[in-house]
C-alpha cells in the first residue's frame, strides 16, 4: 500500500468527539434517526454516519482499511478533497452506495453525483 493510503486510514485518530461530529452533516449525536419516515437518502446518511462516528468513537476506526483501499483504488481520493468530510466517512459511503451497482467502477461516477447533491 502507498504511504498515504496509511496517512488516509490514521488521519482522524487524534480527532475528539466534537470534532468527529463536525464531519458529519445528518448525524448530529442524537439516539433517534430524525429523518426517519421523512427523507429515505437522509435517514439512511444519518444512519452511516452514526455508524461511523461510533466505528471512530469506540474503536478507533477499526475496519475501514478495505473500504478506504477501495475507494482510492477506484480513484476517488482526489474527489472533493477539501470539503472538510472525512475521506474514511467518504469511503464508507462509497461501499454502502457501491453494493446497489454492478462494480465499484461503475459506482463511482453515480457515487459523485449522489454525494454532491447531499454534502453540497
Amino acid at each position: 500500500m502507498p504511504l498515504n493510503f496509511f496517512k488516509l486510514r490514521y488521519i482522524h485518530l487524534a480527532m475528539n468527539k466534537n470534532e468527529l461530529l463536525k464531519s458529519c452533516r445528518y448525524y448530529k449525536g442524537e439516539n433517534d434517526n430524525p429523518f426517519e419516515g421523512i427523507d429515505q437518502n437522509k435517514a439512511m446518511l444519518w444512519f452511516y454516519e452514526r455508524s461511523w462516528f461510533s466505528a471512530w468513537k469506540n474503536k478507533n476506526g477499526q475496519g475501514f482499511d478495505e473500504m478506504i483501499a477501495d475507494y482510492v483504488g477506484c480513484g476517488l481520493a482526489p474527489f472533493e478533497s477539501k470539503d472538510g468530510i472525512p475521506v474514511t466517512l467518504k469511503a464508507l459511503l462509497f461501499n454502502r452506495y457501491a453494493k446497489t451497482a454492478q462494480s465499484q467502477r461503475q459506482a463511482v461516477e453515480p457515487f459523485k453525483a449522489f454525494f454532491l447533491k447531499y454534502y453540497k
